[in-house]
C-alpha cells in the first residue's frame, strides 16, 4: 500500500526537487547507482561486506538487528511477543495512510513548530555507518537524503524500514508519503520499489 498526501495548510514556497535517483538503483545496498561509495568498493564490495556482517554472530550489524533474533520466533516480526516488545529500531505498526498521516501532521505543524522541526533536520551526523556498513545522514532521529534514504528531492527527510518500507515528508514540497509492504523484502533499509514509487509520485506534482 502507498499513501501520499499534502497538507491543506501552505508550507513555504515549493522549491525544484533534486534530481531524481538513478533508475538502475540498487535494491538495498550500495550507491544507488552502482557506483564506488567513499572510501570503499563499488556495490558488489558492499553487498559482500553486509554478506559477511550478518553471518558474524559478533558483528555490529548482527548484534544490532538480531537482538532479539526474528528468526527464531514463530511469523517473525509478526509474533506477537515480538509486537508486544515495542523494539525501538524496528518497532513501528502502522498503514502507510497511518505514516504517511504522521508525516503530514509533521510538515504542516500539528506536531512540532516549525522551527523546531527544521532544527531537528539539521545535518548532525554523515558519513558511514559502523552497523548498515553504508553512508548515512542523520538529523535528530531522522534520516536525510543518503545511501540508505534515497529520494528525488534534497529537502526530504524520513526514514527507510527492514524489507523497504520508507516514510518521507518534505516541507518545500508539501508532500508527505508512505509505502509499507504486504510481504518483507530482503532489504535491510529501503528497495528500488519504494525507490521508483517516490520518483512516480515527485513525478506527478506540479513543475
Amino acid at each position: 500500500p502507498v499513501e501520499a498526501t499534502q497538507p491543506s495548510t501552505g508550507t513555504g514556497a515549493p522549491a525544484a526537487a533534486g534530481a531524481p535517483a538513478a533508475a538502475g538503483a540498487s535494491d538495498g545496498a550500495g550507491a544507488p547507482d552502482g557506483s564506488a561509495r567513499p572510501g570503499g568498493g563499488g556495490a558488489g564490495d558492499v553487498l559482500a561486506e553486509m554478506a559477511r556482517a550478518a553471518l558474524d554472530p559478533g558483528s555490529l550489524m548482527n548484534r544490532a538487528l538480531g537482538n532479539p533474533s526474528m528468526r527464531l520466533l514463530p511469523g517473525g516480526a509478526n509474533n506477537p511477543v515480538i509486537l508486544r516488545a515495542g523494539w525501538p529500531a524496528a518497532g513501528v505498526v502502522t498503514t502507510a495512510r497511518g505514516l504517511a498521516g504522521f508525516y503530514r501532521a509533521l510538515i504542516a505543524g500539528d506536531l512540532l513548530r516549525q522551527e523546531t522541526l527544521r532544527n531537528a533536520l539539521q545535518p548532525r551526523v554523515n558519513g558511514p555507518d559502523r552497523v548498515l556498513l553504508l553512508n548515512t545522514s542523520f538529523g535528530l532521529g531522522y534520516m536525510r537524503p543518503s545511501m540508505t534514504f534515497v529520494t528525488p528531492s534534497p529537502t526530504a527527510f524520513g526514514h527507510s524500514g527492514m524489507g523497504g518500507s520508507i516514510g518521507i515528508g518534505d516541507p518545500e514540497r508539501g508532500l508527505a508519503i508512505a509505502y509499507v509492504m504486504n510481504k518483507m523484502a530482503g532489504a535491510v533499509t529501503g528497495n528500488l520499489r519504494g525507490i521508483r514509487l517516490l520518483q512516480a509520485a515527485y513525478a506527478s506534482l506540479p513543475q
